[in-house]
């Protein structure tokens, strides 16, 4: 009796750690930093000509000078436009806080490897309790439909062969 409480105790404590455990996976806030950083191909605030502890009103103040210098309406380069476009979500990501801070880590951790299947299942993913049984439940189905099928072509082809060992006896007699 105590020792099936026990496991029992076990058992509760190791689901309850699975339920509450806290998920460490990225959001859009994530993404978006992540495909600035591959789109600039530099340092935002290098990008800016500010200085990494730069306050948000020398951020702004440095955004809108080179913005007056590379508008698409006031520059007519041709990279003019993509240029704007990337001082834009520069700027987006440096006047945030969070995606600030979240940008600083980068800065210090680098991009994730995106070649990495186990990166993907322990920090991109986030999967549900809920999601975790269906995508379970069906991988299990799927092989219980293929498990039956091969036994059934088996107890097919041992059938076929058989009716052909009688065929080939029989015939062998007459």
């Amino acid at each position: 009796m105590a020792a099936t409480l026990r496991r029992l105790i076990l058992l509760v404590s190791i689901f309850s750690s699975f339920l509450c455990r806290p998920i460490l996976g990225w959001d859009e806030g994530d993404f978006e930093i992540f495909d600035a950083v591959e789109e600039v191909n530099q340092n935002f605030y290098e990008f800016l000509e500010v200085s990494p502890d730069a306050s948000s009103k020398e951020i702004r103040k440095a955004y809108r000078k080179l913005t007056l210098k590379h508008h698409p309406d006031k520059n007519k380069e041709a990279e003019a436009e993509i240029t704007f476009r990337k001082l834009v979500s520069v700027y987006e990501i440096l006047k945030d806080e969070d995606k600030r801070k979240r940008y600083d880590k980068v800065l210090v951790e680098g991009l994730p490897d995106w070649r990495q299947p186990i990166f993907y299942y322990r920090r991109v993913r986030k999967m549900g309790l809920g999601e975790l049984f269906i995508l379970l439940a069906g991988i299990g189905t799927i092989g219980q439909f293929l498990t039956n099928w091969a036994v059934y072509f088996e107890k097919k082809l041992v059938v076929v062969s058989f009716i052909i060992i009688l065929y080939e006896s029989k015939r062998r007699k007459c």
